[in-house]
């Protein structure tokens, strides 16, 4: 069963106070003051419970739900029955600090319990009005403070992983920086130290360096190292008592039902009615002993053992009495639909609760009328949503604190994978570059050291510019133009001897980003993989959709899949409602890449 604290909160608020409005209607024929007093109070509830963090608001709207709730005493005593102050108990808990707060939280049963005595000093009558403020005040603050931790842990949870990412991005960012920025450094230095030497040897062998440290650079950022100390996991413990005290409240709730099944009994007994109790007293602590059991397994995690034989006896605990004509047992009956929803499976604990729920407001009904079936019906409920919203709210926040340190490792492994496709995508072109001139290099020293010439100093720019895409990883959030990577890409081209013909219009928005990274990855391709003659680059833009395509000949015949430059753009092109594709016929091979003008932009920028 899904879980919505804010939600769960609401329906719980809503129900008592339902409950309420029928219990006075049923009792006292209360009128519209009264009723319009006790929705007042429900409704200042939520925001209440809700605005935690805004002290001053919450104190205000907490004493004019005080003086609603009491304000019937003034205009309709004779309605007005004692033991409603619930969410006035629960509010004085969640609004004022320290021992004050409990100090005032005891006083409200107190007084609703003198009250009470004033009224009628029936000791059942008596207890009901201590009781009642006590159960639903506990209750409702216990799901207000898990509602506000959980809400909490989630915030710490999204810092967390914000952390996380940014350690893992820094970390990252070092290593490309101190390793690839280094290698590229030497490579530029060896490139400028073969231009001036005049010996062919010398210049081979500086040139040959430079290459070998280049190959090293690529292979490392096709492959960004994996962090030798974890990230760390600062130690949080955002105000736990509650959490912890939650079984507690949920034990003296159960307690306080116990007493008043000892109360009614002996109300019973003064009016010579002592018998209509005992199956009910018999076996209750059964009833309880099986409550517990099954919560203690949801606790801590597990299945019940033979869940569908200990629901059945707790079931005939709650019902059997009705055999011999008694509904005592139906007092307990919201515990028991608590157990049902927390155990089992959604498409059988709907029907079995409303089933549960509907015995209870038939047994009213055909006792006392329908507002006390109502009353019935809806105490039934709340006491379900608070069995069930305190169980399972502590476990979640059991649970989202305990995958924390997994959530660290698993925002920093995404972290790493994003920069490794962005460190890929911006250095691969230039390293490769850089490799494929101190080949040409190498291959015209002796045949023609002019053209040798022309391919050191290239190489020398292309060491420059990598420089410039390692300084570019430190500005997170610029942007790649994509007419920038059209020239550069039309002057790499040519510098590799290939005639380039470009036909490229404006692009704007959040596809040009993403196009110039597909551009940038896909002449690093035609640098890596051919010897081309001839390349076409090719920007259109029609019916609100942008397509780039790259053709090339002296392509290599294709060995393996896919590399993971090519699975980088699909995931870039996917992130804005894009798609890659590419076809290799003889040695021409295309590339081709479709997206819309206009998208949310989902790609992490740079």
């Amino acid at each position: 069963m899904a879980l919505s604290p804010v939600r769960l909160l609401a329906v719980f608020i809503c129900v008592v106070c339902v409950a309420r409005v029928s219990y006075h209607v049923a009792e006292a024929s209360a009128g519209p003051v009264l009723v319009g007093a006790i929705v007042g109070v429900a409704a200042l509830q939520l925001p209440i419970s809700l605005s935690l963090g805004r002290r001053r608001l919450s104190v205000l709207l907490f004493l004019v739900q005080a003086v609603l709730n009491y304000l019937p005493l003034l205009v309709e005593a004779d309605a007005w029955r004692a033991g409603g102050s619930g969410f006035v108990a629960a509010s004085a808990l969640l609004v004022v600090s320290g021992p004050s707060a409990w100090l005032i939280f005891g006083l409200i049963p107190v007084v609703e319990g003198v009250m009470a005595f004033a009224l009628n000093p029936a000791p059942l009558f008596v207890y009901y009005a201590v009781v009642a403020p006590l159960n639903v005040g506990l209750l409702l603050y216990a799901l207000s403070r898990l509602t506000e931790l959980l809400n909490r842990v989630r915030e710490e949870r999204a810092e967390l992983a914000t952390r996380a990412r940014e350690v893992e991005r820094l970390r990252l960012r070092r290593h490309v920086q101190h390793q690839v920025e280094s290698d590229v450094t030497a490579i530029e230095h060896l490139a400028r130290r073969a231009l001036r030497q005049g010996r062919a040897q010398t210049t081979r062998g500086d040139v040959s360096r430079a290459v070998a440290v280049a190959r090293g650079a690529l292979d490392r950022v096709r492959s960004l190292p994996h962090a030798d100390v974890p990230v760390p996991v600062p130690a949080r413990d955002h105000d736990a008592r509650i959490a912890r005290s939650a079984t507690p409240i949920l034990v003296a709730t159960h307690v306080l039902f116990i007493g008043h099944s000892l109360f009614a009994f002996v109300a019973d007994a003064e009016q010579g009615r002592g018998s209509a109790h005992v199956w009910h007293l018999a076996v209750l602590p059964v009833t309880f002993a099986l409550q517990f059991w099954h919560l203690s397994a949801v606790h801590a995690g597990r299945r019940p053992r033979s869940l569908r034989w200990t629901l059945a006896a707790q079931a005939m605990t709650v019902y059997g009495p009705l055999a011999v004509g008694e509904t005592s047992g139906l007092l307990v009956s919201g515990f028991f639909a608590g157990v049902v929803l927390l155990c089992a499976p959604a498409r059988v604990s709907g029907p079995l609760c409303m089933a549960i729920f509907g015995i209870d407001a038939v047994d009213g009904w055909l006792g006392e009328g329908p507002f006390v079936g109502a009353y019935q019906f809806c105490t039934a409920v709340s006491t379900a949503i608070a069995v069930y919203g305190l169980t399972r709210l502590v476990g979640l926040i059991t649970e989202l604190r305990r995958t924390r340190a997994e959530l660290v490792e698993v925002e920093a492994l995404r972290e790493r994978l994003r920069m490794g496709r962005d460190v890929h995508d911006l250095l691969g072109r230039g390293l490769t570059a850089i490799v494929l001139h101190g080949d040409l290099t190498l291959r015209l020293l002796d045949t023609d050291p002019g053209g040798a010439t022309r391919h050191l100093e290239r190489m020398t720019h292309a060491a420059q510019a990598a420089l410039v895409d390692i300084a570019a990883l430190s500005a997170p959030g610029r942007p790649l133009s994509l007419a920038a990577e059209v020239d550069s890409a039309r002057a790499v081209l040519e510098s590799a001897g290939a005639a380039v013909r470009v036909d490229a219009a404006a692009v704007a928005g959040p596809a040009e980003p993403v196009l110039a990274v597909v551009l940038r990855e896909a002449v690093t391709n035609v640098l890596r993989h051919s010897t081309p003659h001839e390349c076409l680059i090719e920007i259109a833009a029609e019916d609100g959709r942008v397509r780039l395509r790259v053709a090339n000949d002296g392509a290599a015949p294709a060995t393996g899949g896919p590399g993971t430059g090519l699975e980088s753009l699909r995931a870039r092109l996917a992130a804005i409602g894009g798609e890659l594709t590419t076809t290799l016929t003889g040695d021409r091979f295309e590339l081709l890449a479709r997206t819309p003008v206009d998208h949310e932009d989902l790609t992490p920028a740079r």
